[in-house]
């Protein structure tokens, strides 16, 4: 549970769905007091900072983009075990930052739902405020903050307009320790129960009957998400050792829902979205005719069909030639120097084990590595220039009907891609793929890709068993046609 606000250093953890600016507010915060390791027990990046404000010193952890608090991924179970401090090493967090894009309130407040539910004390920021009047939408930011019982900061973080603002609503709602202000709200209207009272009794009598005889309660938070976890993820990280009454109470209280023609894939967006509608009743006004922005008339472009497509064939055109055609003379370089040193090392190293020690096994082996970083570094390039630019999200969404064909998602496109080039830099690059299974199959399958080591190989292959067959007057032969296919 959440450590007291006398600590010496409290934990905040910031939380938000993907694009909507939190890791630039997170550098904005802290500056360059951060630092990035992975979670315990997982291969999931860990950014952590400080912010120090006030005399008040703030651990601040950059928690996966998320748009939702119930977990089907150790992606997303991590942000939960930090919210509920389940994780080894980690404390658990004493209040919560939710940043929220301004001109999609209505998608971003669902997680908001769910954060005010752990009863942390929380402030959100109201990112992208820029690009909300832009669009000539109207945001009552006080209105919004007293229907939701917290903070609320409007901010630009890309210009760190209004982050003096954030500071200082942080560092007071972590000194006081104030949990969302529920006294003058409705019950059934209340920011943490936007279910139906009879849900919200179900989950109650639930919790009493989980929590029998256990050491360490279970949060209600964890129950709620328990009794609509379907596909069983949270249940048997939860419930693995738990007696089998306590798990047939819990399949008995899902089918509860079920007779009662609540089906648990509908019940909690229903109930959120419903939630989200009344607090946002009469503080979001938008135009009658919303003015098209630049990024809309990008997007129309970038995400079509046709032209979408010969963009995204452009764009995969510099990134092959990047990592062909740029990097071979960095390879070469790096190849030279490796080269250069074996070759002194040679003339000053007598012969025996301690010369073929120190050139074939410390610098060729190393050197066969180093050979390969000025791809790597290119290809991270790159990347990170489309992610940053919000490229990757529509080459995502372009590719993702394809993709889907296969069992992955349109992320997967451009590491694969790459892996023509080298399934190495193909395989890192993968790290853009939040989804942990898509990433891992996206892992399996690049090492699959015909990469450019295999072009001679091949050659020699069909020179060898291919007849030289031509077809069209000379112009096709089946040589080609072969190699052709096996990159196809």
């Amino acid at each position: 549970m959440p450590t007291t606000a006398s600590a010496s250093t409290l934990c905040v953890a910031l939380v938000g769905n993907p694009n909507t600016g939190k890791s630039t507010l997170f550098n904005a915060l802290a500056g360059v007091r951060q630092r990035v390791g992975n979670y315990p027990g997982v291969t999931i990046e860990k950014k952590t900072g400080q912010l120090i404000h006030e005399g008040l010193t703030l651990e601040l952890i950059d928690l996966p983009g998320t748009y939702s608090l119930a977990p089907h991924s150790p992606d997303e179970m991590v942000a939960v075990e930090v919210l509920l401090g389940g994780l080894a090493d980690q404390p658990a967090a004493d209040a919560v930052l939710s940043i929220v894009d301004a001109s999609n309130l209505e998608r971003n407040l669902f997680l908001v739902s769910q954060v005010l539910s752990l009863g942390l004390p929380t402030v959100v920021a109201l990112n992208m405020i820029d690009l909300a009047r832009q669009r000539e939408i109207e945001i009552d930011v006080s209105m919004l903050a007293q229907r939701l019982g917290v903070p609320v900061v409007a901010v630009q973080a890309n210009r760190r307009v209004g982050l003096e603002q954030l500071k200082e609503a942080l560092v007071a709602t972590v000194r006081e320790g104030s949990c969302p202000d529920r006294r003058e709200t409705p019950p059934e209207e209340a920011p943490d129960h936007p279910f139906p009272a009879s849900f919200t009794r179900l989950t109650g009598e639930l919790s009493e009957a989980l929590n029998q005889g256990r050491d360490q309660q279970l949060p209600h938070f964890l129950v709620e998400r328990l009794l609509l976890d379907e596909d069983g993820y949270l249940e048997r990280e939860l419930l693995a050792d738990a007696p089998p009454g306590q798990v047939e109470r819990l399949h008995a209280a899902r089918r509860t829902l079920v007779e009662a023609g609540t089906p648990l894939t509908a019940i909690e967006p229903m109930a959120r979205y419903d939630w989200v509608a009344r607090v946002l009743e009469g503080i979001v006004r938008r135009p009658e005719f919303p003015q098209q922005t630049a990024s809309d008339r990008i997007d129309a472009v970038l995400t079509h069909k046709v032209w979408g497509t010969l963009v995204l064939l452009g764009v995969m055109t510099l990134l092959f030639s990047s990592i062909f055609v740029f990097a071979n003379p960095l390879m070469e370089m790096v190849d030279f120097g490796v080269g250069w040193l074996a070759h002194g090392l040679e003339g000053l190293v007598p012969s025996g084990a301690l010369r073929s020690l120190l050139v074939d096994g410390v610098v060729s082996g190393v050197g066969a590595v180093l050979v390969f970083l000025p791809q790597i570094l290119i290809l991270f390039f790159f990347i990170a220039v489309l992610e940053d630019c919000g490229y990757m999200a529509r080459a995502a969404f372009l590719m993702d009907r394809l993709m889907a064909g296969v069992g992955l998602s349109g992320r997967s496109f451009i590491p694969l891609l790459s892996s023509f080039a080298c399934a190495v830099p193909g395989i890192m690059a993968t790290r853009v793929i939040e989804n942990r299974r898509d990433r891992l199959a996206t892992i399996l399958i690049a090492p699959l890709m015909s990469c450019s080591a295999r072009l001679p190989i091949y050659v020699i292959l069909i020179g060898a068993f291919v007849p030289a067959h031509l077809y069209l007057g000379g112009l096709v032969g089946l040589q080609g046609l072969t190699l052709l296919a096996m990159y196809a």
